[in-house]
Formats: structure tokens, C-alpha cells, sequence
């Protein structure tokens, strides 16, 4: 996996997408969200900071 640096924390996170092995593919955003996440950041983010979008999505729902 490769060492990536959080664009929203700063915080060093393993990244296996390029090996399609990653955390982040168990992360459900809804369409809307990942097209936000794509226009705000040019990398990935930290588990922590994607989780924030999957809640963000699931508390806007109700």
C-alpha cells in the first residue's frame, strides 16, 4: 500500500486503491457526495475524514 498524506487533516494513510485492495471501498457515499469529495480533494482521504462524508450522507437522509 501507498503512504498518502490527507489533503482535509494532514494525517498519513495507507492507500491500496492503485493495488484494488483499500479500506475506502467498504465507505457507501451516495453519487452526490463522491462528486463533491472529487471537486474539494485531488487525493484520497484519511479513513477518518471519509467516514465524516458517509455520516454527513446517512444524517442528511432523515
Amino acid at each position: 500500500m501507498a503512504q498518502k498524506k490527507c489533503p482535509q487533516c494532514s494525517r498519513i494513510l495507507e492507500c491500496g486503491a492503485d493495488q484494488e485492495v483499500c479500506w475506502c471501498f467498504d465507505i457507501k457515499l451516495d453519487p452526490e457526495a463522491l462528486k463533491n469529495i472529487r471537486e474539494l480533494y485531488e487525493d484520497c482521504l484519511c479513513k477518518d475524514c471519509l467516514t465524516r462524508f458517509e455520516t454527513n450522507v446517512v444524517n442528511q437522509n432523515y
